[in-house]
């Protein structure tokens, strides 16, 4: 049986999310995000961000690891 996992452990048929769509997964404003995503991931704002044709793109997966290490407690 194939698996629909990329070598990094993604699901591979997942599709990946703008700025717009992480600020509506969040409850925060496009702009907000956007500021996030100019100060960079190393700022600990955003999770990891892919340059795709010069669109910000997120993989759904390392975005819901990127919120688990947010939990306080």
């Amino acid at each position: 049986m194939e698996s629909n996992r990329t070598g990094a452990g993604v699901e591979a048929d997942e599709p990946m999310i703008s700025i717009a769509g992480l600020a509506a997964w969040l409850g925060v404003s496009d702009h907000a995000v956007k500021k996030w995503v100019q100060a960079g991931p190393a700022a600990g704002r955003v999770p990891r961000m892919y340059r795709i044709n010069g669109q910000v793109r997120f993989r759904p997966a390392e975005v819901r690891v990127w919120i688990e290490s947010k939990a306080i407690g």
